[in-house]
């Protein structure tokens, strides 16, 4: 990756430009790069992010110039079918032209130092000083650090949303947690916000152990052979298998083992987002027989004008301690920096930070 100067457009009717503060680091960026995910090339990468409010489009209500705010990926229109119901993370209307890397409207606002377009990624490109960014995209936040409202934008809602909305772990309940980066670590913050009496994490780094510990893990498991994880979650558990296993990491291979650390009538979550076109197998006699459930939860099933004002002020109850899985801090040029750390692995989040 580059980081090179681009022109943007000024904000059209219903968008805002953003001066962007704080972006976190993501694997789901990573997949743009190789491959996995299908995006048209070249793009301003970046999906977690937050900024101030400096310029403002026509008809734009809600929202004024010096707002701190947090950027939606999956923004909702508020009136189709799944956001009706109550799914907003689930809403179809705006998705085609986002992964097709276009604003809204099938368009773009940005262009190189040859004149050609340049994509966005889910219209708010958070890899940059500065974004056109859709208003029903923005979250305006409570006072907090601006690195907090970047990570609550995607790796914290998805850890704490998947325990707490699609799951709903309850007090008492045991929970297992395949993955202890950013996001497996957010999925531990909101088992301890559940009550989980035991709450069990398997990570291939030693380095892992303090940290989960740290966030309120009860066991930490290091290795990378499945069978001695499954294996480690029962023995746990007084063999009987936790009541919840989710999936942090996205691979076929970690998902394949999931129902085997189940309680009867457990839950599975996948939450890591794993290559396009993964698939896994699993037996399935065992939902019959014990009643066990898989299901799938993105971006934390969460509603995001509800959700990321409530975790932020979770953050400044003590509740939180986001601020915790910040590990480093990087300048925009040294974003492969950023992303080498990310895949060995040995950071909670880096964060960009603009000056």
């Amino acid at each position: 990756m580059s980081v090179e100067s681009i022109t943007l457009a000024p904000p059209r009717e219903g968008e805002v430009l953003i001066e962007m503060k704080a972006s976190g680091v993501c694997h789901s960026d990573w997949h743009c790069v190789t491959g996995d995910s299908v995006i048209d090339l070249p793009a301003v990468l970046g999906h977690e992010g937050s900024g101030v409010v400096v310029e403002l489009g026509p008809g734009v209500t809600g929202l004024s110039i010096g707002d701190h705010v947090a950027l939606s990926w999956i923004p909702a229109c508020g009136a189709c079918r799944e956001c009706n119901r109550g799914l907003p993370n689930l809403c179809q209307t705006h998705l085609p032209n986002l992964w097709a890397g276009l604003m809204p409207d099938g368009t773009r606002r940005m262009v190189d130092a040859s004149g050609d377009p340049v994509f966005h990624l889910a219209a708010i490109s958070t890899w940059a000083t500065h974004s056109i960014v859709p208003a029903f995209s923005c979250v305006k936040m409570p006072d907090v650090p601006f690195e907090i409202s970047a990570l609550i934008g995607c790796g914290v809602t998805t850890g704490v949303g998947a325990v707490l909305n699609k799951a709903k772990v309850t007090a008492g309940d045991t929970v297992a947690i395949f993955g202890g980066g950013g996001v497996g670590l957010s999925t531990v913050m909101g088992a301890v916000l559940a009550g989980a009496s035991r709450i069990v994490v398997v990570d291939r780094n030693p380095e892992k152990d303090a940290m989960c510990r740290s966030f309120g893990a009860t066991d930490v498991v290091i290795t990378d052979d499945l069978t001695d994880a499954v294996s480690a979650i029962r023995e746990a558990t007084d063999g009987r298998g936790v009541d919840y296993v989710f999936d942090a990491v996205g691979v076929a291979a970690i998902e394949s083992v999931l129902l085997d650390c189940l309680a009867p009538a457990g839950t599975a979550v996948l939450v890591g987002i794993p290559s396009t076109g993964t698939a896994f197998e699993v037996d399935a006699a065992e939902f019959i027989r014990r009643e066990k459930v898989l299901t799938g939860s993105i971006f934390g099933s969460a509603d995001t004008t509800r959700d990321f004002v409530d975790y932020a002020q979770r953050y400044l109850d003590g509740r939180l301690p986001i601020d915790r899985l910040v590990t480093k801090r990087y300048r925009l040029d040294e974003i492969n920096e950023a992303c080498d750390a990310m895949l060995t692995g040995g950071v909670g989040r880096g964060v960009i930070v603009f000056d």
